[in-house]
């Protein structure tokens, strides 16, 4: 049975639930657009319940959760046209736990059904591209202007997210206090990163010396916070932010940078590994970059082995090649 693109519930009960669930979430602090797609989620698991006639929620058995996730396994995706993702398909029955999470303490049902499952989490192996320091000092180098210094001192000497570069505001630098404030980063978390002097430097020299020219643009709206704006005056979004990045790799001219597929995300993840690096303690690395768990950190202690390893093998090899 394939998902149907438009569901409509039938037990009213669950047209309910469905809203309870979801205004559940937004209390637990998700994302509204977050808890609207695991809203949906549910709803497709209601509408299953329907077409398997099981219409009382509390009595709902492990044995049901178990032919719900074969059913996810199997069924196409409505964007790709493949079968779901293991990790999308985890994600479906990891809602559904929360959803009887939040039955428990209603007192709806005594059990989690979701306890008797046997589910391995999916693992999928992230990516991540990690410019040199030298690589960087190159971007830095072939800036032609003070706004191209300072999205790469907000993204890499901040270590900012996509989202938290277009998100941006002129109240969030603070210069004299040389910080930068990300009021809603992911997770809906607050954090404070330190700015050193030339981050400090670059992204003074921009606001007092380019923004004001750029408010002349036709999409400029008077009172608009934005930190960064683009040519014509709006905020900057984060494929404009990737275009001015282009352009910086292009100056290079270093073919090595143009075939990595670098991002502008790829700078996040390049100061997460030179702060590494250069000593600094996980924890603290761990709050610059605003991650919850110091797992997702140490991630790139593993990159920098593996770098360390390459290294010593290339220069293995090199010696290999040596003459007698």
């Amino acid at each position: 049975m394939a998902r149907p693109k438009t569901i409509e519930l039938l037990t009213k009960d669950y047209q309910e639930l469905s809203l309870r669930y979801y205004d559940y979430l937004l209390k637990l602090g998700y994302h509204p657009h977050t808890s609207r797609s695991r809203y949906n989620y549910i709803r497709e698991f209601f509408y299953w319940l329907e077409q398997k006639g099981a219409l009382d929620i509390s009595q709902i058995i492990t044995r049901q959760l178990s032919d719900y996730y074969d059913y996810l396994s199997s069924r196409p995706s409505l964007n790709k046209g493949s079968t779901l993702s293991p990790k999308t398909t985890f994600g479906h029955l990891r809602n559904i736990r929360d959803l009887f999470t939040m039955l428990q303490k209603e007192a709806v049902v005594k059990v989690n059904p979701y306890g008797g499952l046997s589910l391995s989490v999916p693992q999928s192996k992230v990516e991540r591209i990690i410019l040199s320091q030298e690589e960087i000092s190159q971007l830095y180098e072939v800036a032609e202007s003070a706004q191209e210094r300072a999205i790469l001192s907000l993204s890499y000497g901040c270590g900012l997210r996509s989202e938290e570069l277009t998100r941006c505001n002129v109240e969030d630098v603070k210069l004299k206090a040389k910080i930068l404030i990300v009021p809603s980063g992911k997770g809906l978390k607050r954090r404070v990163v330190p700015m050193s002097k030339g981050v400090v430097k670059d992204l003074a020299d921009y606001y007092y010396k380019e923004r004001e020219n750029l408010k002349m643009g036709k999409d400029y709206q008077p009172g608009l916070k934005a930190f960064m704006l683009h040519g014509r005056g709006g905020r900057m979004q984060s494929w404009t932010y990737n275009k001015y990045l282009k352009k910086l790799i292009n100056r290079t001219e270093s073919y090595s940078m143009k075939i990595k597929g670098i991002t502008i995300h790829s700078l996040r993840h390049s100061i997460a590994s030179h702060l590494i690096q250069q000593g600094i303690e996980l924890e603290q690395v761990r709050l610059f970059l605003g991650h919850s768990q110091l797992e997702t950190t140490q991630i790139y202690t593993h990159v920098n082995q593996e770098q360390l390893a390459k290294l010593m093998k290339d220069e293995k090899d090199d010696t290999k090649e040596l003459p007698p």
